[in-house]
C-alpha cells in the first residue's frame, strides 16, 4: 500500500488549525528527502523538500507543494497564468498542453513546464507541475529539476525513468475531505 502524506500535515502538523477546512491534498512521502522551507503567510501555505544530502542553495531536485487558501483560480487558470509568467523570466520556454486528471469532487490538470535557462540564477529548470481546484484551496504540487542550461525544445534534461517517477507521483496525489464520506481523509 502506497504511504501518503496529507500535504503540510504531515510536514507541519502545528500548522493546520481550526480555519483550515477539512479538506487535504495528498501527496506520496518522499523517502530520504528533507524540508527546506515551510510557511504560512495568511495567503498559501507552502513547503519545500529536497534530497537529503543537497542545500538549499545549490538543490538540483526540489518537491514544492502549495496551498493558496484565499484563491478562486482554477487549476488549469493556474497552469496556464504560470506558463505565462515563466516564459517572462526565461530564455528559452517550452509548455505541453495542460493534462486534465481524474479526481472527484475537483478540477485538476498537469503541465510540463521547461526553462532553458533562468534569467535570475543562469541554470535550466524543468518541472512538472500538478494543479487542483478544490473547494477551500487551490493546491499546487511541483516537481523540478535545475542543472545546466539546455534546450527546451529537444530532449528533456530529466532521465525518461525519473519523469516516470514524477508522473506516477502526480498520478498519485488525492484530495479528500473528512467531511465528505465518499473522500474520507486518513486518520493523523
Amino acid at each position: 500500500m502506497r504511504r501518503f502524506v496529507a500535504a503540510f500535515l504531515a510536514v507541519l502538523p502545528f500548522a493546520i488549525g481550526p480555519a483550515v477546512a477539512a479538506e487535504r491534498l495528498l501527496v506520496p512521502e518522499l523517502s530520504g528527502w528533507k524540508v527546506v522551507d515551510s510557511h504560512t503567510d495568511g495567503v498559501a501555505d507552502v513547503t519545500e523538500l529536497i534530497p537529503a544530502g543537497e542545500s538549499a542553495e545549490t538543490w538540483s531536485r526540489r518537491v514544492t507543494v502549495q496551498a493558496f487558501r484565499v484563491s478562486a483560480m482554477g487549476a488549469n487558470a493556474f497552469l496556464d497564468g504560470l506558463a505565462a509568467r515563466t516564459e517572462e523570466v526565461c530564455d528559452g520556454f517550452a509548455a505541453d498542453p495542460i493534462r486534465p486528471l481524474r479526481m472527484p469532487g475537483a478540477e485538476a490538470g498537469r503541465r510540463t513546464i521547461a526553462c532553458g535557462r533562468y534569467k535570475g540564477d543562469g541554470k535550466g529548470v524543468y518541472t512538472l507541475f500538478t494543479a487542483v481546484r478544490g473547494a477551500n484551496a487551490l493546491y499546487v504540487l511541483s516537481r523540478a529539476w535545475r542543472g545546466e542550461p539546455y534546450h527546451p525544445g529537444g530532449t528533456p534534461p530529466v532521465a525518461a525513468a525519473e519523469l516516470a517517477e514524477w508522473a506516477a507521483m502526480s498520478d498519485a496525489v488525492r484530495l479528500c475531505n473528512s467531511d465528505d464520506p465518499a473522500r474520507p481523509c486518513p486518520s493523523r
